[in-house]
């Protein structure tokens, strides 16, 4: 039978999540390309990855086209167990020679997938903001080098020309 004839006390269930259309970049606040580059040194990258991570879920909730949570996932995964496994290679002076040579193809393939995930990220968000041929459009050199930093200064950009 329905719910509520079932039992007249429950309360109402409700989608209290706003929904935004697609484009619509008001799920992203404006925040200093200066502060995320701080944060990212002080914290000594760990902040780059939870900007990308966060930002990711708001660029989701956007875009018809979501980057998969297996893959953002594995990105981060990659991405703490190779911090781990550096901390221990920095500690352990007896097989250091195997866990060294672990470590740095860990490091090569968490780095390979973090600047994947930064280009699909970057995509996402052109695709969503419909910038091609505008000032707001997100090069694919800049992604490769600033990561972060310039998809962060794009949506400031994009946030700026709306309002």
């Amino acid at each position: 039978m329905n719910q509520v004839v079932d039992n007249p006390y429950v309360a109402p269930e409700a989608e209290l999540e706003v929904q935004h259309a697609a484009g619509d970049l008001s799920a992203f606040t404006r925040f200093s390309t200066w502060a995320v580059l701080g944060l990212s040194i002080i914290t000594m990258g760990i902040y780059s990855i939870y900007w990308l991570y966060s930002r990711t879920q708001q660029l989701n909730k956007v875009s018809s086209d979501r980057i998969s949570q297996g893959f953002v996932s594995a990105a981060v995964v990659l991405y703490v167990a190779n911090m781990a496994l550096s901390l221990v290679v920095s500690f352990v002076t007896e097989g250091a020679g195997v866990l060294a040579v672990v470590s740095s193809v860990l490091s090569l393939v968490s780095s390979i997938m973090f600047i994947v995930w930064a280009f699909k990220f970057r995509n996402r968000l052109n695709r969503v903001t419909q910038s091609a041929g505008k000032p707001t459009w997100c090069g694919p050199i800049l992604t490769f080098f600033l990561n972060v930093l310039y998809l962060n200064y794009k949506i400031n950009q994009n946030i700026d020309q709306r309002n």
